[in-house]
């Protein structure tokens, strides 16, 4: 490992401010390792303040409003709100105050149409489609990515194609970084289906970025929403019409997890309003999901029928990305006034374990508490289990044992190669195993197909259920029942364990 010098520590000090964004800057080195070499050189924590007066008082005369303000410098309300309490900013600039005042007399109520929403009342997926339309004199969208499929079989390859937006957010890669390098020179990428889910690919690929827009199969790309960006299908023609918010209020009990939130919502039919529309989730449990969470609750909207759904850009998406954000990239922000066809609200305390029957005509029936159901029955992982789910799974079986004759098998089928692999870096894999459980190869798990992951997961059990973690592109009259539900519950449910 190399060290840096004081020259090059007081740079990056001055470009990132704190330890724990140089230590990222280094290549994900760890923090305290930065606090060690800066106390050593005789550097102080702070050479600079991390924001002037100047920039905090412009973003309160602009905006009046410390969430807003502070979405524009990525901290949070009560951070913004310090800084300007610091700078002796207390009151509220006067030209907000008397635009307040201002009675408004015959002004007709805000649009509700995407396309007339005005600059200030913007939703984020207004953001970035109206950022698609500026600078273009025929009117057509210019899409960053568009991913087509070259053929109509499932291991026909995928093209992921830079668009005329594309912009390579910090410095250009390298030849020696392979395909990212001819991305940048805008050449395809080709992503391989039986190489595992095409959106998770993308997401730990680094390849798609938040506030970008992408124009493909929904099929492939459900997920991709989780990191903040948007996805068009190929089917839609133009961009759809009507956004709908969903904002989850307090904390969600750990018991639980995105499948009982998703099965929550469809409880109360509020997926019937979804076809052809935007989803957007707001509030604080949201952005304390973890990214692979936030993929998968994307991932299920979208199948449930949305046109496409959005996770707000937070830390954890942040975090993910690195460095990599350093350079120049379009962040969108909904802005706290935006107007939405429509908005739900819902209590995390209010969120159960809970599962949903899949029916083979209109595939959903109503969420149902778990406890109604003692029948056993065998327990797929999947299909395209993301890390998240492995983890939970190995946490409940660890020291367990499954009886065979009890109950169906275990099947775990991991999304993409690298979450194979990590699977069994980490020992989930080895802690299922010797339960009794099978995770199997990406690759084999492709060419079984849905059907025949189904009929192994159901062996042993007389009942022919299956409880499933995710939602497979197509349904099979093989199987007598699945059950959609959470690692967990379906863990307690059908096997016994948790």
């Amino acid at each position: 490992m190399r060290i840096p010098r004081k020259t090059e520590l007081i740079r990056l000090q001055a470009l990132y401010k704190t330890d724990a964004r140089i230590a990222e800057a280094l290549g994900g080195i760890p923090e305290y390792l930065v606090t060690y070499w800066r106390r050593k050189k005789k550097i102080p924590r702070h050479t600079s303040t991390k924001f002037t007066q100047q920039q905090i008082q412009e973003l309160w005369e602009r905006f009046g409003d410390d969430f807003r303000a502070g979405r524009e410098l990525n901290i949070s309300k009560a951070a913004f709100y310090t800084w300007r309490r610091k700078y002796g900013l207390v009151e509220k600039p006067s030209e907000l105050r008397l635009e307040q005042l201002q009675l408004r007399l015959g002004v007709p109520p805000p649009p509700r149409d995407q396309s007339e929403i005005g600059p200030h009342a913007q939703t984020a997926s207004a953001k970035i489609m109206r950022r698609s339309l500026d600078n273009r004199p025929d009117g057509s969208p210019a899409f960053d990515w568009i991913v087509r499929k070259r053929g109509d079989s499932d291991d026909a390859p995928v093209a992921v194609c830079p668009g005329p937006r594309f912009r390579w957010p910090s410095t250009e890669p390298t030849a020696a970084d392979g395909d990212l390098a001819a991305a940048a020179h805008g050449e395809p990428l080709w992503c391989l289906p039986h190489a595992g889910a095409i959106d998770w690919q993308l997401v730990e690929s680094r390849l798609v970025y938040p506030g970008q827009l992408v124009r493909g199969p929904q099929t492939l790309l459900s997920g991709l929403g989780g990191v903040g960006l948007l996805t068009i299908g190929e089917e839609q023609n133009g961009f759809p019409k009507h956004t709908i918010k969903i904002e989850l209020t307090r904390r969600i009990s750990g018991s639980v997890d995105v499948e009982d939130l998703f099965l929550t919502m469809l409880s109360h039919r509020w997926h019937e309003d979804w076809p052809g529309t935007i989803i957007e989730f707001w509030g604080g449990p949201i952005e304390r999901l973890s990214l692979d969470r936030k993929v998968k609750l994307c991932h299920l909207t979208v199948r449930a029928g949305a046109a496409a759904a959005m996770c707000p850009f937070d830390d954890v998406i942040r975090r993910h990305y690195g460095r990599l954000l350093q350079g120049r990239f379009p962040q969108s922000h909904p802005d706290r006034a935006a107007v939405y066809d429509g908005e739900h609200f819902l209590e995390g305390r209010h969120v159960e374990s809970s599962l949903g029957v899949l029916h083979e005509e209109t595939r959903w029936a109503v969420a149902r508490s778990a406890e109604e159901s003692g029948e056993p029955g065998g327990v797929l992982i999947g299909p395209g289990a993301l890390p998240y789910e492995i983890e939970r799974a190995a946490e409940l079986v660890d020291g367990r044992r499954i009886q065979p004759d009890q109950a169906g098998c275990l099947l775990v089928c991991p999304a993409t190669p690298r979450v194979y692999q990590g699977a069994f870096r980490r020992g989930w894999a080895q802690k299922i195993i010797a339960a009794g459980g099978s995770v199997l190869d990406v690759a084999l798990s492709r060419r079984l197909g849905v059907d025949d992951l189904l009929q192994l997961a159901a062996t042993g059990t007389s009942s022919r259920r299956v409880y499933i973690s995710s939602i497979p592109q197509t349904t099979t009259r093989s199987v007598g029942q699945l059950i959609l539900c959470s690692v967990r519950t379906a863990l307690r449910a059908g096997l016994g364990i948790g």
